[in-house]
């Protein structure tokens, strides 16, 4: 193996660790020490790839842009409706956030109010998600499927609005009760009546 592709590995490996103890523990329990005895990488090695716990919680976000830009560009290239495609978009973060389960989305809310760095960086990807979901709804207004009178960059918004205030309620409310992609399912059906043209 080259040694970029050794690095590549290591930084994985990292990723795999902290998250895994995350989920196991919490995130304000977890320290540096545990998370490279669970890498099997020495103390010192963490810090080659990231300055601090936050930033590898900050991965995480990045993973699941790159799921979507992946995504999106696979549904734009069907016949799917706007609403398939936005629904389809969203019930795949569910499952990535489900996957992710209920507590370490818990200390991802909590870092991102209390920890303007971290605040700042997450920020920018969900500008990027926005942008994505952006160029969805300005597409389903091109085809005449949505209403005109309000912008697409603002129901890029709403929907991201909904998303989060959604997934915000399920890790805090008895998240075991109803599953996170079910509860999208029907708060995107419910977003789009106001949103599609009715003939």
């Amino acid at each position: 193996m080259n040694r970029g592709l050794q690095k590549e590995e290591t930084k994985k490996r990292i990723q795999k660790a902290a998250i895994s103890l995350f989920q196991q523990q919490g995130y304000q329990k977890t320290t540096v020490s545990q998370i490279t005895h669970e890498a099997g990488v020495a103390k010192g090695t963490f810090f080659n790839y990231f300055k601090t716990k936050e930033e590898v919680l900050h991965y995480l976000g990045i993973n699941f842009t790159n799921r979507i830009s992946y995504k999106l560009e696979q549904l734009l290239q069907t016949e799917e409706s706007t609403a398939a495609i936005v629904k389809q978009l969203f019930l795949l973060l569910a499952q990535s956030n489900e996957e992710a389960n209920p507590h370490l989305i818990r200390s991802w809310f909590h870092i991102a109010i209390t920890n303007s760095s971290f605040q700042q960086s997450e920020i920018l990807q969900i500008e990027k998600m926005r942008a994505h979901f952006t160029k969805v709804f300005q597409t389903g207004q091109d085809r005449g499927e949505l209403i005109v009178d309000i912008a697409a960059e603002e129901m890029a918004s709403i929907a991201i609005l909904n998303f989060f205030g959604t997934l915000l309620y399920w890790c805090t409310n008895q998240p075991g009760s109803i599953a996170l992609q079910e509860r999208i399912d029907k708060s995107v059906t419910l977003l789009f009546r106001g949103f599609l043209i009715h003939s």
